[in-house]
């Protein structure tokens, strides 16, 4: 299916925040835009608004959610950690946050967590 241009631009604009895109979002950028974009806002509010929280931290809040969530979600997992880094979250913090699972979600969980922090360590972020 063709991507209409609004879509595109849509695509191209959540390729440039996030440094990456689930091929789901790919599919909704070409079957319901409006949707995504919706989603996008919601989204974009939580993690730029001001608060006691810097985005980086969010988003290993939400790398800590996929990693205890489902640790079979390897790509959800790495790419919040990898954008921590690049927002400036150390090795430490990310560790230290992965962490905070293991007393509630167990060693799998923590484990899932900390292979994708080494793995977007050794890739260099």
């Amino acid at each position: 299916m063709a991507m209409s241009e609004r879509g595109k631009a849509l695509y191209d604009k959540m390729l440039a925040a996030r440094g990456f895109i689930y091929p789901a979002y790919e599919l909704l950028c070409e079957v319901d835009p409006d949707l995504l974009e919706h989603y996008e806002e919601l989204k974009n509010h939580i993690m730029k608004k001001e608060g006691p929280f810097h985005e980086k931290y969010k988003e290993l809040f939400i790398a800590v959610a996929s990693a205890s969530r489902d640790p079979s979600d390897l790509e959800g997992i790495r790419n919040h950690l990898k954008k921590a880094l690049q927002l400036g979250a150390t090795v430490e913090e990310a560790t230290e946050a992965l962490e905070c699972m293991l007393p509630p979600c167990g060693m799998t969980a923590l484990v899932a967590g900390c292979t994708q922090l080494k793995e977007v360590i050794d890739e260099g972020y």
